[in-house]
């Protein structure tokens, strides 16, 4: 069985999964996977520290660049 949350906000269920996401700095993007609880359509997500790393790993490369 899948485990589930509801977002704090919405009240939508949430499922852990990994989603595309783009890292944008001016003209650079990168896309990357990020884990988080997502719901069923394209609306709001959680996430924890440890979720953004790639996120965050991009958005620093992007800045290095």
């Amino acid at each position: 069985m899948t485990e589930t949350r509801l977002h704090p906000e919405t009240g939508k269920v949430l499922r852990r999964d990994v989603r595309p996401q783009t890292v944008r700095i001016g003209p650079l993007s990168r896309v990357v996977e990020v884990p988080g609880w997502y719901p069923a359509d394209d609306s709001d997500s959680v996430h924890s520290g440890t979720d953004l790393k790639a996120s965050d790993e991009a958005f620093v490369a992007l800045r290095e660049a």
